[in-house]
Formats: C-alpha cells, sequence, structure tokens
C-alpha cells in the first residue's frame, strides 16, 4: 500500500470545516455550535502567511530607524488574537443575546471574539486539532 496524497489531503478538509459544540470554560455545554476552518486550509495558511510578512516588514523598517525589536502592546496583542480566531471562524448557530438569536456575521463574531477571549481560545484549539479535519475518504 502507498500513500496517496490525494486520499489524505488535510488542506482541503481543512477548508471545507468543522462544527463543534462550544464548550463553558466550567466544561459545560453551552447551547452553540461554531464551524471553524482548520489550520491547514489554505484561507488560514494566506492569512498566517500575510501576518508574517507584515511583522517582517515592521522589523526591516524598526531597523532601518535604528530601533531593536519593539514590544507590540496589551491592545495590539488581544486585536491580533480576535483577527486569528475571526479568520477560522465561518459560522455559528445558537448564539443569542438578551434571548434573541443572532445571526453569523464577521462584524458580529468580531464582537463577540472581542469581548469573549475563552470562546477565541476554543476556536483556535479545534481549529489547529488536525483530527478534526480527517479527509472524509479516510478510513481510521
Amino acid at each position: 500500500m502507498s500513500f496517496d496524497i490525494t486520499t489524505h489531503n488535510f488542506s482541503t478538509s481543512a477548508q471545507e470545516g468543522f462544527t463543534f459544540a462550544l464548550k463553558l470554560p466550567t466544561g459545560a455545554d453551552s447551547g452553540a455550535k461554531l464551524t471553524v476552518l482548520g489550520e491547514l486550509s489554505p484561507t488560514v495558511k494566506t492569512y498566517s502567511r500575510k501576518k508574517f510578512a507584515e511583522y517582517q516588514q515592521r522589523q526591516v523598517m524598526l531597523k532601518r530607524k535604528g530601533k531593536e525589536d519593539e514590544q507590540i502592546s496589551l491592545d495590539e496583542a488581544e486585536e491580533m488574537a480576535v483577527e486569528n480566531a475571526l479568520v477560522r471562524l465561518v459560522g455559528w448557530e445558537g448564539i443569542s443575546e438578551e434571548g434573541k438569536e443572532i445571526k453569523f456575521t464577521k462584524e458580529k463574531a468580531r464582537e463577540v471574539l472581542t469581548a469573549h477571549s475563552w470562546i477565541r481560545d476554543s476556536i483556535i484549539s479545534e481549529s489547529q486539532d488536525v483530527l478534526n479535519f480527517q479527509p472524509k475518504t479516510l478510513k481510521i
């Protein structure tokens, strides 16, 4: 038997997304389901490459100005964490505000992810778990 790169294409399945039940920090089921892209998806990889290029550009500019590596602010770190989760989140169900179901939009997702860091953490964790994105043709 040989390794078939088509059958074992985790990048393709990562782009198809994975839906998981959101757990509260206590471990209890929240009643919400989130759909995320996997870390190996082309969308997430493109985002990561873009951020890395921006970081490198920033370092080049600092060196030209004769400065050392500049630390980012807490606000910048928070915004980066929100963006990192936001690029992975592609849908939800069962999320409400004051008893009313919230339709998924990137704008509303940004608001929720800014306010709830534990949801960001769940999104990143599920996105990084390659086993969540097993190709459908792969039998384990």
